[in-house]
């Protein structure tokens, strides 16, 4: 019965699908344009899909196909059903990112990273792997959802290294843990709420984008720094003194406590691969293929997740969707972090609106402490802000203030006096530097130290060296690099 009503899904599907696609090929008829032939296909392909398949997850493929009609594209698209990209950009990847965090991917990247020969050559190495391995998911999964995933491996690491709590290597491999997940948040704006904002607050004030690969020249370069003066600073200050009690060969019996990665996973990572590359790839073939850029570019950042989603949705392993619609809204979605995106980006237009006046009146009031200040002085001074705002408040909060009073003050100066664009990066990367209290990352911070393997004063003393550093590489490597590539 199950596989007959799939086999049905099927045909509506395709049968949708290719109205859709053939009122999109066959051009004006009896006096419709092109454009208008596409959207009535549109509409009976998605009238037919809500009718036969389902009212929520088909109607994904009405907002694919919408985005690719020329005199719709995707940004109005977007607009249209969301208000603006960004909102849509955070949805469709919290969205595509959850199935990720249900399969065993992080406990096998976190294995394969700590198992691996030069991991195992002594304790040092085995942390550096540790925290390059949780960086590098953090790239991609949410810091929340990720350190919740990670924490109960983790607590399996401890058990077969016998590391203890109330020891200083537990303390820290923690803390690190936390440090390098709330970074790696910073290090690339895929799916992640602050980089996104500080990119859409600079777009919008400015009619300028800044596309993944952009950020991601500045943001990771500067990311893997931070995470190699925190080892060292580990190594050199904190000085563990149980550290050689440490045998990384023991965290080899990990290695049978993950089963193969089967069919549903690698379909899942697939979809991520081929989400990566849209975001990123066209980037790479702007100078040699400026056409296929333009047409890709054109898309918005939430066109990917959104075909990513719809992968997900469609393929089936063992009669279920690989992407459950009423799992994902109930929980993968970040629901208050959308409503206050939504709200954030609109109050950051209306704070950078010349016609308001408020920023005539930022730049006039600071003026007196900007105008005396060098490029570097007002770079070091919006950096230590940021920094310092976001480890005691709301990420999402800091990047809206800092970046609206960045936005006024810097675009008032004269041209080339500093990379607007660059700057106001930085204050979604500055937002990822918040480990000192638990009010700068709730949900990490307050795990973290729940756990029981850290304390407050722990968190609070070394997240502030942390911090301290973050403002020097910001503004003395970050800034460098950003205003190279994004100008």
């Amino acid at each position: 019965m199950t596989g007959g009503k799939n086999v049905k899904e099927w045909l509506f599907l395709c049968f949708s699908i290719a109205i859709m696609v053939l009122s999109r090929i066959i051009g004006p008829v009896g006096g419709l344009s092109a454009d208008a032939v596409a959207v009535i296909g549109v509409f009976l392909g998605s009238l037919f899909l809500w009718i036969t398949v389902s009212i929520d997850w088909p109607s994904m493929i009405t907002l694919l196909a919408l985005g690719f009609i020329p005199s719709v594209g995707f940004s109005k698209t977007f607009s249209g059903a969301f208000g603006n990209s960004t909102v849509a950009f955070l949805l469709f990847t919290f969205a595509l990112v959850y199935p990720l965090a249900q399969t065993n991917f992080v406990r096998r990247c976190t294995v394969y990273f700590i198992t691996n020969p030069i991991a195992r050559r002594g304790p040092w190495f085995f942390v550096c792997f540790l925290l390059a391995a949780v960086t590098f998911m953090g790239l991609f999964v949410s810091p929340s959802v990720l350190f919740v995933a990670f924490m109960p491996f983790l607590e399996d690491i401890y058990k077969v290294l016998g590391v203890k709590k109330g020891g200083k290597t537990g303390n820290m491999m923690i803390m690190g843990t936390a440090f390098c997940i709330s970074l790696s948040s910073g290090m690339t704006a895929i799916g992640h709420v602050w980089p996104t904002m500080a990119i859409g607050y600079y777009s919008a004030a400015t009619g300028k984008d800044v596309n993944q690969f952009q950020y991601m020249v500045m943001g990771i370069p500067t990311g893997i720094l931070l995470i190699v003066l925190l080892i060292l600073v580990f190594r050199f200050l904190y000085r563990p003194d149980d550290i050689q009690d440490i045998n990384p060969d023991k965290a080899m019996d990990l290695r049978g406590t993950v089963p193969a990665a089967d069919r549903k996973e690698k379909i899942i990572l697939a979809t991520m691969a081929l989400t990566v590359v849209l975001w990123v790839g066209p980037s790479l073939i702007q100078g040699s293929l400026p056409q296929v850029y333009s047409l890709i570019n054109g898309w918005t950042t939430a066109m990917p997740p959104l075909l990513g989603c719809v992968i997900l949705f469609v393929c089936k392993v063992d009669g279920q969707r690989i992407l459950n619609f009423k799992e994902v809204t109930s929980k993968g979605i970040l629901w208050g972090s959308i409503l206050m995106t939504g709200a954030a980006t609109w109050l950051g237009s209306c704070m950078t609106n010349s016609d308001i006046g408020i920023s005539d009146w930022l730049t006039n009031t600071l003026s007196p402490v900007t105008v005396a200040l060098p490029a570097t002085g007002m770079i070091l001074f919006f950096m230590t802000w940021a920094v310092l705002e976001t480890n005691f408040s709301s990420n999402i909060v800091t990047t809206t203030v800092v970046s609206a009073v960045a936005l006024s003050v810097l675009t008032a100066l004269p041209a080339g006096t500093v990379s607007v664009g660059a700057v106001v990066c930085m204050v979604g990367f500055a937002a990822a530097v918040c480990n000192m209290t638990p009010a700068g990352q709730s949900t990490v911070n307050t795990v973290a130290i729940g756990s029981g393997w850290t304390t407050t004063t722990s968190m609070f003393v070394w997240g502030g060296v942390f911090a301290v550093m973050a403002i020097l590489v910001l503004t003395f490597v970050a800034y460098p690099l950003g205003a190279l590539v994004i100008g």
